[in-house]
């Protein structure tokens, strides 16, 4: 049964969940966007790096709930296969462009939240 009110929704495990993977990575966006000037690197990667596993942790932790009350559809897995491949890759290759592709990991883990709610 899908939740009504606000109430409901933020008692739904899963969404709690993946709400808290979104605040994570928004944190996380943040953190890496400071990061650029290169004498803030070295201080901020382990941070940036704690959390992004904490958000990765939370995405498993919501597609394990999502899988006993089989719920899991296709996008909340291509969103944990980018987020576990793509966004880590683009770090070697370009600083901008791991930017860019993490704040698209950002809409995208916002639109798995989003779509929980249907």
């Amino acid at each position: 049964m899908q939740p009504t009110t606000l109430e409901g929704l933020f008692s739904t495990p899963s969404f709690l969940t993946i709400f808290f993977a979104f605040l994570l990575t928004i944190v996380n966006v943040m953190i890496g966007v400071s990061m650029l000037p290169s004498d803030n690197r070295k201080k901020r990667y382990t941070l940036h790096r704690i959390i992004y596993a904490a958000v990765v942790s939370s995405f498993i932790l919501f597609l394990v709930i999502k899988y006993q009350n089989n719920q899991n559809s296709i996008l909340n897995y291509a969103v944990f296969v980018y987020l576990l491949f793509v966004v880590p890759i683009t770090k070697r290759i370009n600083v901008t462009l791991h930017a860019v592709i993490s704040s698209i990991a950002l809409v995208l883990v916002g639109l798995v939240s989003f779509t929980n709610l249907f």
